[in-house]
């Protein structure tokens, strides 16, 4: 068995760990499990539930779905070195399965230490510990799009925004981190004001930020230092609608991929005949906007969003405004295009129970200067039938929502109320 010192000089090795604040090591020191694996043992294999992080102390590890080592996000195809970390998919946040797995070509030695609970450990160093668990979380995505080919990694940090109506410094949104992993149905709820749709238009490109960086499979796409443009990367579908009026759906559909030359019309044809015949849409590709339900219109929205490939699906409140049928009808017809192409999604809503019926993750922001407040953590079947509004696991989160929820509202209530004053 290790000392303590041993230990430290083993977690000190490794340049992401050296990098957290005081007392960070000397925790995971003290409580991480020091375990032993034979030659030919599989300590993880991939698309099992990440739990574990490990440390090598001694021995071999191969990890046979990376073909290349990539020296930019330290990644290799072997763990062999003292110090060096593995299975860090762990210490993302949503608890990613695995992407890659881990095997033993040599008796082998391991620290590991729960995913979860580092997290939490950094949080509470405040802001270093923050950015330490953040760059490490930066290093795993340039990891999951090498090795997986996944797209869509959001990467929201420290943005802050501040706007000058009649020269008074307003600050909406200050010091907001999130990162978004490729695939995720991220949802983002929180009081009136609190800044939530200036987030989704920042990362749309829409609207410049005063600090910060956003970052999109890690290329930066908004900065105080530059004026962003929105792409058909990411898509957004807005709560009044779109489509254009004098156009038929069909034509809504196929317009975008054969201006930027993405397809051939026959291409576009056949693909939003196919998109539309998926969510029950095929009869109406005739029909004109006006002649529509609003129900409907969003539903070809929808569509008409992965018609253009994007890497991120914006979406602003797109239901607010539908009544209790058509809304449900419209969230089934979104969560069976999700399943069908798991695009990355961001989805702006007051809604909290549409936010944990459709979410992955559900991001809790407090009032004016908005800033994430709490996670929840949806860990519940997909996909989702309508009877999971009714079960037990799910009022429960919606109760925890409500409450984080209805403080901050109060505080705006109160802000507000000084402000009148």
């Amino acid at each position: 068995m290790l000392n303590t010192e041993q230990r430290l000089s083993i977690l000190r090795a490794n340049r992401h760990l050296s990098r957290a604040p005081a007392g960070v090591i000397e925790t995971i020191a003290e409580r991480a499990e020091e375990m032993d694996f034979a030659k030919g043992a599989v300590i993880f294999s991939r698309q099992e539930p990440s739990v574990y992080c490990y440390v090598l102390v001694s021995g071999h590890i191969s990890h046979p779905e990376v073909q290349a080592a990539e020296e930019q996000f330290a990644i290799a195809r072997e763990t062999t070195v003292p110090g060096q970390l593995f299975g860090w998919a762990a210490a993302v946040e949503g608890m990613p399965d695995r992407i890659i797995s881990a095997r033993c070509d040599a008796p082998t030695r391991v620290l590991a230490f729960d995913g979860k609970w580092f997290q939490d450990l950094c949080r509470s160093h405040g802001e270093p510990g923050l950015q330490a668990l953040q760059d490490l979380v930066r290093s795993y995505a340039g990891h999951e799009r090498t090795v997986s080919g996944r797209r869509g990694w959001l990467s929201i940090r420290n943005v802050q925004k501040v706007y000058d109506p009649f020269g008074k410094s307003v600050v909406a949104v200050d010091g907001c981190s999130i990162e978004v992993r490729p695939g995720e149905f991220c949802a983002i709820v929180g009081p009136s004001g609190c800044g939530k749709s200036t987030l989704l238009n920042a990362v749309a490109g829409f609207d410049t930020i005063t600090s910060g960086e956003i970052h999109l499979d890690g290329e930066r796409i908004n900065a105080a230092d530059m004026k962003p443009k929105p792409g058909p990367d990411r898509i957004v579908v807005f709560q009044h609608g779109a489509l254009f009026p004098w156009a038929t759906v069909l034509e809504n559909m196929i317009r975008g991929p054969i201006v930027q030359n993405k397809m051939s019309k026959a291409q576009a044809v056949q693909r939003a005949r196919d998109l539309l015949a998926r969510v029950g849409l095929s009869k109406v590709e005739s029909r004109y906007p006006a002649g529509m339900s609003s129900g409907m219109c969003r539903r070809v929205e929808i569509a008409r969003a992965l018609m253009n490939d994007p890497r991120v699906i914006l979406l602003d409140e797109p239901f607010r405004g539908l009544d209790a049928l058509t809304k449900t009808v419209v969230h089934n017809a979104l969560l069976e295009m999700y399943e069908m192409e798991r695009r990355t999604v961001l989805f702006i809503t007051h809604d909290l129970e549409e936010a944990i019926y459709l979410a992955d993750r559900v991001l809790v922001m407090t009032t004016r200067p908005g800033s994430i407040k709490q996670t929840i953590f949806v860990d519940l079947q997909r996909p989702r039938p309508t009877e999971l509004l009714g079960k037990e696991e799910f009022l429960q989160l919606k109760e925890e929502a409500i409450a984080a929820v209805h403080e901050e509202a109060v505080k705006a209530f109160e802000a507000g109320e000084r402000e009148m004053a």
